[in-house]
């Protein structure tokens, strides 16, 4: 199987990823909720090993929590979900920008919400942005482009 990750020294044993996300994303291929809690309590409880080369960590981490939010969506009458895109956030990285990990997290939820056609995961979504609290770090996202983002995002839901 070929994820589309960057691979890095000192990045996510490769295996185990694969691994994982094939677990994960044929759950979310079938139309089983057991199948469904089943591969979101793996993604919850897994820990995964560094390797000296292996999958970019911050990659990674962004796709577990976009699945997540894609896994507490209910499948569709017509089908069976698929497994989101993995798309990479648009914004640039500066010195003392917001937190990379937390910005991701923050939109992987929202964009789940807003691929849902369920007012309770708006509401969740538009109060999670509206009370994030975004640390800042030496190293990440431009916090003009995430603040534009988020006022976006509001808007949109």
């Amino acid at each position: 199987m070929a994820l589309p990750f960057v691979v890095t020294l000192r990045g996510y044993d490769m295996r185990q990823v694969e691994s994982l996300f094939a677990e994960v994303d044929g759950a979310l291929a079938a139309d089983s909720a057991v199948l469904r809690d089943a591969a979101r309590d793996a993604l919850r409880a897994t820990t995964l090993r560094r390797r000296i080369r292996g999958y970019a960590s911050r990659d990674v981490d962004a796709a577990i929590a976009q699945r997540l939010a894609a896994l507490a969506l209910p499948g569709t009458r017509s089908g069976p979900a698929q497994p989101p895109a993995i798309t990479p956030l648009p914004f640039v990285v500066t010195l003392r920008g917001y937190d990379m990990r937390q910005v991701e997290s923050l939109f992987a939820e929202v964009d789940g919400a807003l691929a849902a056609d369920s007012a309770v995961l708006r509401a969740g979504a538009r109060d999670a942005l509206r009370t994030a609290t975004l640390r800042r770090r030496l190293r990440g996202y431009a916090r003009r482009a995430v603040d534009d983002a988020v006022a976006e995002r509001l808007r949109v839901l």
